[in-house]
């Protein structure tokens, strides 16, 4: 049952992490430009140090890439008991901050199944190495990222 109940989170993790990135880039439409074309612009950038970018030029990064954020996950993602005795399955979605340090910081539940499902989700984030952090004209930057986190009965 352990093994069936491991596969099944290292599936379930997988294919939502594949479909996941930060969040959706905002974006403005400008006024038309001299020749009558109007063009996207990315809407302005934080500007106080302690600001949160929702999209760096270049996003933070698990040590070793997504793969190995999917088996880290997997490996130390704790299924409540009670929870698998209720038989209570879902996907929680969180949000944390990937700081210039590259440190986790700020996690929230975005999206909730139950409570103990929340709380195992936060708590394998918790338990997540430093990242790269992400970096905006060239420098490291505090930014924003969400994470799905399946859990799944087989």
């Amino acid at each position: 049952m352990k093994k069936e109940l491991l596969f099944s989170v290292l599936a379930s993790v997988s294919l939502l992490l594949a479909s996941c990135n930060a969040n959706p880039q905002q974006t403005e439409t400008a006024a038309p430009n001299e020749s009558g074309a109007t063009t996207e612009t990315v809407a302005p950038a934080p500007t106080t140090p302690d600001s949160v970018y929702e999209v760096a030029e270049v996003m933070p990064e698990f040590p070793g890439g997504t793969q190995a954020l999917y088996q880290t996950i997997a490996q130390n993602l704790k299924y409540p008991q009670n929870a698998i005795d209720g038989h209570i399955e879902g996907r929680v979605v969180l949000q944390f901050v990937v700081d210039k340090e590259g440190k986790i910081g700020h996690i929230q539940v975005v999206r909730s199944i139950d409570k103990m499902l929340d709380q195992a989700a936060i708590d394998v984030v918790r338990t997540l190495p430093d990242w790269k952090p992400g970096m905006q004209d060239g420098q490291p930057v505090n930014v924003r990222y969400t994470l799905p986190i399946a859990f799944k009965l087989q």
